[in-house]
C-alpha cells in the first residue's frame, strides 16, 4: 500500500469510531427490501466517510465533487430507517451543509447546491414525489397572468434555485427540493382562482364614467399593496361608448366596488358648468357650428328633447372670434365628451403647395401676291381688276385721284408694291398696273408659373392681369332733356386665374379640385373720340378635379390648334391660264398654330422644416438670375444692388435693434434731455 491509501484508511477508521451506526432488531413501518433497518447516530464525522457509510446501506453509486468536505457532520436518531429513509435523511443532511444530490441514470452526483440546477436536473410532473430531491418541473397556470406570481414566488424560492415564466404559455418553470415545489404549488392554487377572471358589467345613469373610473382608481389599492383583507386587486375599465363600467375582480371585491358605485352615481346637485376652450388650429366659428349640430343629434336621439344631455342639462356653446376661443357650458360629463371631439379636430393641419406652369406657343406664316389693273379716262369710262385682299386696291387708289386727295387710299401696304403705267399728251393715265407681294412670320412662347400656398381643405385663389373696362351703355345726345353725355362702363379682370382647393387623400396623395383661367385682350375698337366702344377678349380654362402624388407632376389639359387658311380672287378665266394666270389673280394663305398646356405640381408641406426648406430654394432661384457666367467661365453680377444671400435678411431692417446701439442712441438722448432742461431752466431764471 502506498501512503496515499494508507492515509484514507486511517481516515475511514477514525470517522468510524466517531460514528455509531448500529442495525436494530425490530422492524420500523417502511423496511428495506431486504428488511434491514438502521438507526443512524454521527457527532462531527467526515462528511465523505458518511457518504460512504449512505452508499454501503442504499447501494447507491456516488459521484463526489473534490470541493465537498466537511468535517463536523452530526445527526441524531432514535428510530430505525429504512433505506429509502436514509436517503432522505442523507439528502437533508446535504441540504444543511450546503451541498446536493444529483441523480443521473445510475449515478448520484454529490456537488455544492449553487451549482446544481446547472447539473441537468430531472424533470419530475408527478405530482405524488416528495422528499428532499431536486428537481425540475413545469407548472401551468390557467387563470392568473403568469408575470404577476413570479414577485410573490421568488422570495420562497432558494437562491440556488430557479423561477422564471414563460408568458406565452402562461407557466412556470421551477428547479428546487421536491417538498418546497409542492409547497410552492398549494400556493399557487389558492391564488390562480377562476373567480379572479370573473366579469361584471355596471350601466351608469348620472355618473360619467371616464370620471368615474378615475376616482375608484384612486381608491383601490394598487398591486403589491393591498390590504390583508383584501384577498385579489380589481381591474376597471371604461367603456365611453355606452357609458358602462367593466369590473374585474373576485366576488368580494366586485361587490364591495358595487356598492361604492350605487352611491356614487347619483343626480348632480350643480345645474351645469362653464368652460373657455381656446383653439389653436380651428376657426371657433366653423367649430361651434359643428359642435351645436353634433350635441344637437346626440341629445335628441338619447333624451328625444332637443338641447338636453344625457344627464338632463343644456348644451349651450358660443363661438368668441377675437380670441378664437369656444365658451362652453355643459354638464361634466356631456363637457369631457365635447372636449374629446374638441381635441381631435383641432390639429395642425398639413399646408400645400400647388405650382402650376402655363406654357403656350404660337406661330403665324403669311404670304401674300397680287397684281391689279386699270385703264380708261373719265369720257369713255374706266375699266380694271381690282382685289382688295392684298394690300392697297385699284379702286381705292382711283377714289383717290378723282376726289385729288392722295392721303384717302391710307397710304402703301405692307411688303413691296410696285406700278407702272402709261399717260397720254394731256397727262392722263391711259393704263396702270400694281404688283404687291407681302410674305409673313410671328412667333410667341409665353411660359406662366403661378404657385400658390394653401391649408389642406382651403380654398386659395391667385390672380395676375389687368382689370379692363367694357362698355355697357353710353349717350352722346345734349337734345331730349339730356344735359350732360356719359358712357358707363364695367371692369373685369383679364388675366391668369388660379383657383385651387386641396384635399389630403393619405399620407402622400393629394385630391385637388381646380379651376384655372387665361384670358386676353385680343382688339380693340376706338370711336372718334377715342374711347374704347367694343373690346374683344380671349379665354382658356380648365375646370376639373385630379388627384396627383406628393411632389408629382401632372398635366390638367390644353389645346393644339392649326389654322391654315387660303384666299384666291382672280379674273375669270385669265386666272386659270397655266403660269400666265398668275397675273390675273391675287392669293392670300395664312397658317397660324397655338399649343398650350398646363402642368401642375403638388408638394405636402406637412412640417414646417420643409416649408422652410423650400422657401429657400424657391428664394435661391430668384437670386440666381442675377448672376451669369461671363466668358472666361466666372460667375458675373449683372445687377447693381442684388437682392441678399438669404431670404432671412430681407427682413434685416425690422430685426431688433443690437444692444450696444441701443445703449448708446438712450445714453446719447438721454444727456440731449438733461442739456434741454438745464437750458429751459436757465431761461425761467
Amino acid at each position: 500500500m502506498n501512503i496515499r491509501q494508507i492515509r484514507q484508511a486511517i481516515v475511514l477508521a477514525v470517522a468510524l469510531m466517531l460514528a455509531s451506526v448500529s442495525v436494530a432488531a425490530d422492524q420500523p413501518m417502511t423496511p428495506s427490501a431486504d428488511g434491514k433497518t438502521w438507526t443512524v447516530n454521527i457527532r462531527n464525522a467526515d462528511i465523505q466517510a458518511f457518504i460512504s457509510q449512505v452508499a454501503e446501506m442504499t447501494g447507491k453509486n456516488f459521484v463526489i465533487d473534490p470541493r465537498v468536505r466537511s468535517r463536523d457532520v452530526t445527526v441524531i436518531s432514535k428510530k430505525a430507517l429504512s433505506s429509502d429513509e436514509v436517503y432522505e435523511l442523507f439528502l437533508s443532511v446535504l441540504q444543511v451543509h450546503g451541498y446536493a444530490a444529483v441523480q443521473s441514470g445510475n449515478v448520484v452526483k454529490i456537488v455544492n447546491n449553487t451549482v446544481a440546477k446547472q447539473s441537468n436536473l430531472p424533470l419530475v410532473q408527478s405530482k405524488s414525489a416528495n422528499g428532499e430531491e431536486l428537481i425540475t418541473r413545469v407548472i401551468p397556470i390557467e387563470n392568473t397572468p403568469v408575470d404577476e406570481l413570479v414577485p410573490v414566488l421568488r422570495p420562497l424560492v432558494p437562491q440556488y434555485g430557479h423561477l422564471a415564466a414563460v408568458s406565452s404559455a402562461n407557466a412556470l418553470i421551477i428547479s428546487d427540493h421536491t417538498d418546497n415545489i409542492r409547497r410552492i404549488e398549494a400556493i399557487i392554487s389558492h391564488l390562480d382562482n377562476a373567480e379572479n377572471r370573473e366579469v361584471e358589467v355596471v350601466q351608469l345613469e348620472h355618473a360619467w364614467v371616464g370620471d368615474l373610473v378615475k376616482l375608484l382608481e384612486t381608491l383601490t389599492p394598487e398591486k403589491g399593496g393591498r390590504r390583508k383583507d383584501q384577498p385579489s386587486s380589481v381591474t376597471l375599465v371604461a367603456d365611453e361608448r355606452t357609458n358602462r363600467l367593466i369590473i374585474r375582480g373576485d366576488r368580494d371585491a366586485r361587490d364591495r366596488i358595487s356598492s361604492l358605485i350605487q352611491e356614487l352615481d347619483v343626480p348632480q346637485n350643480q345645474t351645469g358648468s362653464v368652460q373657455v376652450v381656446r383653439l389653436s388650429h380651428a376657426d371657433a366659428k366653423m367649430m361651434s357650428e359643428l359642435l351645436k349640430t353634433f350635441t344637437d343629434g346626440a341629445t335628441e336621439s338619447k333624451s328625444g328633447e332637443k338641447g338636453a344631455t344625457a344627464t338632463g342639462g343644456k348644451v349651450s356653446i358660443q363661438a368668441d372670434e377675437s380670441l378664437n376661443a369656444l365658451v362652453i357650458r355643459a354638464e361634466p360629463a356631456q363637457m369631457t365628451e365635447i372636449k374629446s371631439v374638441i381635441s381631435q379636430l383641432d390639429v395642425r393641419r398639413a399646408q400645400i403647395l400647388i405650382e402650376a406652369a402655363i406654357v403656350e406657343i404660337t406661330g403665324d406664316n403669311g404670304n401674300q401676291l397680287g397684281f391689279q389693273y386699270a385703264t380708261g379716262n373719265e369720257k369713255d369710262g374706266v375699266a380694271g381688276v381690282n382685289f382688295s385682299n392684298v394690300g392697297v386696291s385699284v379702286n381705292g387708289i382711283l377714289n383717290a385721284i378723282l376726289a385729288n386727295d392722295p392721303s384717302a387710299t391710307g397710304g402703301l401696304g405692307d411688303g413691296i408694291t410696285i406700278g407702272g403705267g402709261e399717260t397720254d399728251a394731256n397727262g392722263d393715265l391711259k393704263w396702270g398696273v400694281i404688283m404687291q407681294a407681302l410674305a409673313s412670320t410671328t412667333a410667341a412662347n409665353l411660359l406662366s408659373t403661378p404657385s400658390i400656398l394653401t391649408l389642406d381643405n382651403q380654398e386659395a385663389s391667385i390672380i395676375v392681369g389687368e382689370n379692363v373696362p367694357f362698355v355697357t351703355g353710353q349717350s352722346t345726345s345734349t337734345g331730349a332733356g339730356v344735359s350732360n353725355p356719359f358712357t358707363t362702363i364695367q371692369r373685369e379682370d383679364v388675366g391668369l386665374t388660379l383657383k385651387v382647393t386641396p384635399h389630403l387623400a393619405g399620407h402622400s396623395s393629394i385630391r385637388l379640385e381646380l379651376e384655372q383661367e387665361t384670358s386676353s385682350v385680343k382688339d380693340t375698337i376706338t370711336s372718334s373720340t377715342t374711347q374704347p366702344v367694343d373690346i374683344v377678349t380671349t379665354k382658356r380654362k380648365i375646370q376639373t378635379t385630379v388627384l396627383a402624388d406628393d411632389g408629382e407632376t401632372i398635366v390638367l389639359g390644353g389645346l393644339i390648334r392649326d389654322d391654315i387658311r387660303d384666299s384666291v380672287s382672280k379674273v375669270p378665266l385669265l386666272g386659270d391660264i397655266p403660269i400666265l394666270g398668275v397675273l390675273f389673280r391675287s392669293t392670300k394663305k395664312s397658317r397660324s398654330k397655338q399649343n398650350l398646356m398646363v402642368f401642375l405640381r403638388p408638394t405636402i408641406l406637412a412640417d414646417n422644416k420643409r416649408l422652410v426648406e423650400m422657401t429657400r430654394k424657391n428664394y435661391l432661384g430668384i437670386t440666381a438670375l442675377q448672376f451669369e457666367v461671363n466668358k472666361r467661365g466666372d460667375l458675373e453680377r449683372i445687377v447693381k444692388r442684388p437682392l441678399p444671400a438669404k431670404v432671412e435678411n430681407l427682413f434685416r431692417g425690422r430685426e431688433a435693434v443690437p444692444e450696444d446701439l441701443q445703449e448708446y442712441h438712450d445714453k446719447h438722448y438721454e444727456q440731449q434731455d438733461r442739456a434741454e432742461e438745464e437750458d429751459a431752466a436757465l431761461i425761467g431764471e
